[in-house]
């Protein structure tokens, strides 16, 4: 075979016929973009839905613990901050040691609330006698409201604080005072309001006082 025809063979080679492509299909292929869209939405949608849930999980244990803690706190408000009446007045603690026997004190005042204070504690309801100071103190500390009233009170109104203090079965006590500037003294443990008479507000002193002495103690009647 001369020069020339091998040449002509070997370009014969190099333009060999590629295969033709196919011809592309735009109704297949906008299907198949379609398809791929409306996954892609999809994961979208899901993604959005799974982060609605969230907040809303999110949201409500916000708002359980909001409650949790609204019902501790109602629950505990009471007792770490005890309620108080306006008007009553908050002597200075005197302390709270036990005297010998037969001891007595000079309190500052006839209606002491706290200080030195006899070893035994008094019956608690009404008393016709004048209860020794002594003893009083003792009761405040164990979480018992004392009564006072004037040795000369009218009749009808010491019948209405006998009233009052017949609707209590523990921790308080009645008790005339001859030693009372004012009609009315009521005392718990480091606390006192004076009244010019029965005055309803007393079954609240009551209420609000008693047992908030430095001890619990029942007393009986």
């Amino acid at each position: 075979m001369n020069e020339p025809e091998r040449r002509g063979g070997g370009e014969g080679i190099a333009r060999k016929r590629q295969p033709a492509k196919k011809p592309v299909d735009e109704r297949k292929e906008a299907e198949k973009q379609a398809r791929r869209e409306a996954r892609k939405a999809a994961e979208v949608e899901a993604q959005q839905q799974a982060a609605r849930k969230r907040r809303v999980k999110t949201a409500l244990y916000v708002v359980v613990g909001v409650v949790l803690v609204g019902a501790v706190g109602v629950f505990l408000y009471p007792r770490l901050v005890p309620p108080e009446l306006a008007g009553v007045a908050k002597p200075a603690n005197e302390g709270r040691t036990h005297l010998e026997t037969g001891q007595t004190v000079a309190y500052a005042t006839a209606t002491p609330t706290s200080g030195p204070h006899s070893p035994g504690a008094p019956r608690c309801g009404v008393s016709s006698q004048q209860l020794p100071p002594e003893l009083a103190v003792h009761a405040l500390e164990h979480g018992s409201v004392v009564i006072w009233y004037q040795a000369g009170l009218a009749g009808d109104d010491v019948a209405k604080l006998r009233e009052t203090i017949n609707r209590f079965d523990d921790r308080v006590i009645l008790s005339p005072n001859a030693q009372l500037d004012r009609p009315i003294v009521a005392t718990a443990w480091n606390r006192l309001k004076a009244y010019e008479g029965p005055d309803p507000e007393i079954e609240e002193f009551i209420e609000t006082y008693r047992g908030r002495g430095p001890e619990n103690v029942r007393c009986p009647y």
